[in-house]
């Protein structure tokens, strides 16, 4: 494991493609730094220019493993498949996290006092949260790549569609979540004034503590972009100082359990997939 890993290392300090989506990560990060700070709130775009760049990244340099036959040829030197899958796992996280650093890092420069009343408590678990659902996603990522071997171009292009898939499902299921108990209907009173009256229970309304909204809460959460949705609330909150809402933060309590399932989900379905995966 480690001779793969210092290789590694090695041909991600080589790779164009990591130097350049580092350059990116810089500037993208001064970018949303510098605009949030004169913005009205904060930018949940944030999130999703970050994915895209961990999915360029991770397609191109672990997928091009097979294209180049290095994956192969690994192999015939007698690293056992599990190994091999691990490594470039690892290497994807590794390497996630210096994009994750580098990003969030210029973003800082700009705003370092913006969270300057908020409880350092409350910074270190949504900073946690959010570089876990960062991870969570690399991993995905480089599953992917191993499902889809020889085709690196496909494998970046499905990446790509899923953090539109993801995203959209998101913004979906927090609709749903969103659901009042109650509707209500607009009259007017004698004077012509419209006031909100109750018209009765809601039928899309789903209780938070029904089986239901346990099972699509879990789904929403197991994808990154689910959390990112949340994330962008609290962040929203404690960007003006304010005690974020307590619905986003007792949520978001769990949404580390849920990107550490995700990992260990499709780490095993990965390692599984590869393992049993005939290469040409």
């Amino acid at each position: 494991m480690s001779d793969l890993l210092r290789a590694g290392f090695c041909r991600y300090g080589k790779s164009v493609v990591f130097w350049l989506m580092l350059i990116f990560s810089l500037i993208f990060g001064l970018i949303m730094g510098a605009t949030a700070d004169s913005s009205e709130s904060f930018s949940g775009g944030s999130f999703m220019v970050l994915f895209l760049i961990t999915a360029i990244q991770i397609s191109l340099i672990a997928g091009t493993e097979f294209s180049n036959g290095i994956v192969r040829n690994k192999l015939i030197a007698g690293h056992g498949k599990g190994k091999v899958f691990l490594s470039e796992l690892l290497l994807s996280l590794i390497f996630t996290t210096v994009l994750f650093i580098v990003y969030y890092g210029a973003f800082i420069i700009f705003n370092t006092g913006i969270f300057r009343n908020t409880e350092a408590g409350d910074i270190a678990a949504v900073a946690v949260g959010i570089w876990l659902m960062h991870l969570s996603f690399a991993v995905i990522c480089t599953a992917v790549c191993f499902f889809i071997p020889h085709h690196t171009a496909i494998a970046a292009i499905v990446n790509i569609i899923l953090i539109i898939v993801m995203q959209f499902s998101a913004i979906v299921l927090y609709d749903k979540f969103s659901e009042p108990e109650r509707t209500y209907v607009y009259l007017p009173d004698e004077t012509g004034t419209y006031y909100a009256a109750d018209n009765g229970p809601n039928p899309y309304y789903i209780p938070r503590d029904s089986v239901k909204y346990a099972v699509l809460h879990a789904a929403y959460y197991l994808m990154p972009m689910g959390q990112s949705v949340d994330y962008n609330w609290a962040l929203s909150e404690l960007w003006y100082n304010r005690p974020p809402n307590e619905k986003y933060m007792e949520d978001l309590k769990t949404a580390p359990v849920h990107s550490l399932a995700a990992i260990g989900l499709f780490t095993a379905a990965g390692l599984i997939y590869f393992r049993r995966k005939n290469l040409r």
